[in-house]
This record gives structure tokens, sequence and C-alpha cells, in this order.
């Protein structure tokens, strides 16, 4: 496995450094540890979740119309009437009940984080103390896997750790497939990408948008060629 000519080739083909996603890695993504920024993550973690990007920002959109402002202070000082008439100006009657789950979920992080005392608590109960971004990483995700939050299990606490700045790799359905093809594991994966110096994130972010923009059918088409 050629490992960095697939880099290499799938960078290529999105555009390199101009491709929109390849910009916000590493221009775009938080430099520091914050409650704002988990909430934020978390929240479009949980929304993305089965959505097309497009149809997520949409409807996020909508309900930022409908009084959702991305404020843990503000969504964790909702009572529960507050919640249901924000759900039902934005969904209507009756509330979908996978709608309401999500919601429900999003509602109680606003209240975890709105329970830490200041950002330093909150850094060191989540994330051992971490400030800079940057070094969030595995060890991270596990920490929030273990919190038990709803609609936070491994896939969408890699997602958050990463969109949070921190270097992971979502395994997704196209991750899973580069991982059959070689027939190696994820740890393998990352090992290989750390001795050639690639981040983990960047590496997620390419493929993903590879694989967005091309389908499994090339990817395949390409990998053959590795």
């Amino acid at each position: 496995m050629e490992l960095k000519r697939i880099f290499s080739k799938c960078l290529s083909n999105i555009g390199g450094g101009t491709n929109k996603d390849v910009r916000w890695y590493r221009e775009e993504r938080p430099k520091h540890v914050s409650k704002q920024n988990f909430f934020e993550q978390s929240v479009w973690a949980i929304w993305v979740s089965g959505m097309r990007r497009k149809s997520a920002e949409a409807f996020l959109n909508r309900a930022e119309e409908k009084g959702f402002d991305w404020d843990y202070t503000t969504v964790g000082s909702w009572n529960k009437d507050q919640l249901r008439d924000f759900m039902e100006k934005l969904h209507g009657r009756p509330i979908p009940a996978r709608a309401r789950k999500k919601w429900e979920a999003v509602y109680t992080i606003a209240k975890r984080v709105e329970g830490y005392s200041n950002e330093e608590h909150f850094r060191k109960s989540l994330f051992g103390g971490k400030v800079e971004s940057k070094d969030l990483d595995g060890s991270d995700v596990r920490k929030l896997v273990n919190l038990e939050l709803p609609f936070i299990a491994e896939r969408n606490a890699h997602f958050i750790i990463r969109n949070m700045g921190g270097e992971v790799i979502k395994c997704d359905r196209w991750i899973e497939a580069f991982l059959e093809h070689y027939k190696i594991t994820q740890g393998d994966l990352e090992t290989k990408l750390v001795e050639l110096q690639i981040p983990l994130g960047l590496f997620d972010i390419v493929f993903w948008a590879y694989c967005g923009l091309y389908g499994v059918k090339s990817l395949f088409l390409t990998l053959i060629k590795y």
C-alpha cells in the first residue's frame, strides 16, 4: 500500500489546498478547547448524522430562524416547556420522534456543559486539561464516549474531536471500505499516517471529500493502481 501516493492523488483530485474542506481544516478549525466549541460541534454531529451536509446546513438555518442560536447558555437555560415550544415552531405538531430525540440530546448536552463552573473545570473534566485543540487525539475520543452522552457514540465522538481541532479519523463507510480493501485495521492506518507525517484529521478530510465527489467505484479504481 503506497499510502502517500494515495493521499496525494486524492488531494490533487479534490483541488488540493484550494478545496474548501481542506481550507477549513487548515485555517478555520477552532484553535482552543472551549465549552462553546464542544457544544457547537456536538450539535452539528448530532444533526448531520443520517443527513447530507447541505440538508443539515439548511435545516439548522431554519432552526436558527425559530430561535436556536447555537449558544449553550441559551439552550441550557430553557425549561422543558420552552424546549417543546421551540420544537413545535420548527417541526409542527406532532413533533417527529427522531427530531424530538435529537433536540432532547442537544438540550441534555447544553445542560451538561452549562454545569461546569468555568472553562478550566470543563477542560479538566472532559479532556484532561488540554487547552490547545491540536492536542486532542484518540484518548479524548475514548473520554468522550465514556461520558455516554446521547447520540455521541464512537463515530460521532471521532467526528466531534476532529471538528474541534484534534487529529483523529472517523471510521465512516469510506474508511471502512479502505480498510477492507487493504485488509488492515484503523490502528494500522493511523500508525502509517503518523510515520508519513500526514495529519490524521487532514487524511480524514481529504479522503472523505474525495469519496463524496467521486464515489466508491472511483475510489477502488484509484486504489487498484496503488
